[in-house]
């Protein structure tokens, strides 16, 4: 089992995880965490914020490989005695979500990155033609933890956008309690049947 340790627990991560619901502590104190950000491959918008989206299919892919793909990136801090977390991606307008769409990570599976935060990446490939999830109930994509760094952020127009979007939402498992901590307060990411990408050979620098 991995200990995971924070630089910010020097200076009193109580007072750094405490108040939403992004953020959240074991009821005996054996772990905290927050969800410090949830990004996709794709914005549909740069001002006054990024808009991240997410795609089932893209009409002029870069890629072809990656036509029914949209990479998710949650990154998260946590502190304490943590055995491993489950990930889940929620739609917004159901309480439902598929097996597909919920993992569990060991801890040591876990990427560290350099400022002490966690990450993990998902790879929702829509190419059997289920969705991402939304306003919809039941999916089949296969969403799996993968060893790679982001890929760059690309500017899309999108189409056809369904109702609602989909946030994350983290169980984090110590060795003798659990807690569940989502992503709603922080960032909800918007999702269109089909997007168009802006700029193939220019992708943005965030």
């Amino acid at each position: 089992m991995k200990k995971m340790m924070m630089a910010a627990a020097a200076i009193g991560m109580t007072g750094l995880l405490a108040g939403c619901g992004s953020s959240g502590s074991a009821p005996d104190g054996s772990g905290s965490a927050r969800i410090v950000d949830l990004k996709t491959e794709y914005a549909s918008s740069l001002t006054p914020t990024v808009q991240y989206a997410g795609c089932d299919s893209v009409t002029n892919p870069s890629d072809t490989a990656r036509k029914y793909s949209t990479q998710v990136v949650v990154e998260f801090a946590a502190v304490g005695d943590i055995k491993s977390v489950d990930v889940k991606l929620k739609g917004t307008n159901t309480n439902t979500y598929d097996s597909a769409f919920n993992k569990n990570v060991p801890s040591e599976q876990l990427k560290t990155l350099p400022n002490g935060n966690y990450r993990v990446i998902f790879d929702a490939n829509s190419a059997t033609g289920a969705f991402l999830p939304s306003s919809v109930g039941t999916q089949s994509i296969v969403v799996t933890p993968v060893e790679q760094d982001p890929r760059p952020v690309k500017a899309v127009t999108g189409q056809d956008k369904v109702p609602g979007g989909f946030y994350t939402e983290l169980t984090i498992n110590t060795a003798t309690a659990n807690f569940t901590i989502d992503s709603r307060n922080l960032r909800v990411i918007p999702v269109y049947r089909s997007c168009t990408l802006q700029n193939v050979a220019q992708p943005l620098k965030l």
